[in-house]
């Protein structure tokens, strides 16, 4: 003869295994950030040797095709590629697009970097991130999630 067996239930109470399961509230739901409603794609690269980046899903997001010509500026430390009919560089068959040694000088860009890629498709234009501007942009983000510099 086997003896009868129960389960300890979760708030200490015993139940009946086969019974079914216990009723209980859903846990709440945290509080999502509201996003700027613009529209904005982005996306993460790593800059090579040659200082080229790609990331289909951006360049796609912005409709822009293999060949297009492309024009650089940089403003408030951020590289700012636009379409450009007259521009300096064009967007290679594999999607990527070469960023001048100049602007790369400019923006203290090495080879091997990850930069943060953002599309804007209403104003066609996309920014890239560096690195050392990424630091400025996030620290007091960053230095209020840990405690405010403790």
């Amino acid at each position: 003869m086997v003896p009868r067996l129960t389960l300890p239930d979760r708030e200490g109470q015993r139940r009946e295994p086969g019974r079914g399961p216990v009723q209980r509230r859903p846990l709440p739901l945290p509080k999502v950030p509201q996003f700027p409603t613009r529209d904005v794609v982005f996306g993460l690269a790593a800059l090579d040797r040659a200082g080229r980046i790609t990331d289909k899903v951006i360049m796609g997001c912005l409709g822009w095709k293999p060949g297009l010509r492309l024009e650089f500026t940089i403003r408030e430390g951020l590289i700012v590629v636009a379409a450009d009919e007259t521009g300096c560089r064009t967007l290679d068959e594999r999607w990527q697009v070469r960023l001048p040694m100049r602007v790369r000088r400019a923006c203290r860009m090495e080879g091997h970097q990850r930069v943060v890629l953002a599309a804007l498709p209403d104003k066609q234009r996309l920014i890239v991130h560096p690195p050392a501007q990424l630091g400025q942009l996030t620290l007091a983000a960053h230095t209020a999630a840990i405690g405010g510099g403790r």
